[in-house]
């Protein structure tokens, strides 16, 4: 494991001013992507994604590469959920909305998200090939046809792949709901 993760591991501040240095215009570009129009929302979101890094710094394992990779994914990821976010925003004129309306969450809403971040954590389970073509495909939208050319498979065996780890996610995902 690089030396930079090692010091995010140990929660040293400047390795995330580095994280943010060096990968700052990577996560700016993934955020853009999904967010363009709002401005407010693209700088907030970039914000979150480093904050996520941050936290979450000791979930990681692998080299260098596979962290510019991990932190594509959470910048996608964040990003639609900002972008999902505004879209199910209600359009109000009140400025100071009430504190019940702040506070509650339907459930459904918060199921989703646990249901995303579980299946998330299963994707990371599945054999490194695997992992990457499933977050290059779902969380980045890279193409079959994308994806076949950097691995240098064919797009068949790149289908392959998908059906088989969707068929076993969804297999693990069963087991977890009823345990």
């Amino acid at each position: 494991m690089f030396a930079l993760i090692e010091r995010l591991h140990k929660k040293d501040e400047f390795a995330l001013r580095e994280v943010i240095h060096v990968y700052g215009g990577y996560v700016k570009a993934i955020v853009l992507k999904v967010l363009q129009p709002n401005q407010t929302a693209i700088e907030e979101c970039i914000n979150d994604v480093f904050h996520i890094i941050w936290q979450k710094s000791y979930q990681f394992t692998g080299n260098e590469d596979d962290f510019k990779k991990w932190i594509g994914v959470i910048a996608k990821y964040k990003a639609i959920d900002t972008y999902r976010a505004l879209q199910n925003k209600p359009k109000t004129t009140e400025l100071f909305p009430s504190i019940s309306s702040v506070n509650a969450l339907p459930e459904s809403i918060v199921e989703e998200k646990l249901q995303k971040e579980q299946l998330f954590i299963k994707i990371l389970g599945l054999n490194k090939t695997d992992q990457e073509i499933f977050l290059l495909k779902y969380y980045l939208g890279y193409s079959n046809g994308e994806i076949a050319e950097i691995f240098d498979i064919s797009k068949a065996a790149v289908e392959n792949r998908l059906y088989r780890g969707k068929l076993k996610l969804k297999e693990e995902m069963s087991w977890g709901v009823s345990r």
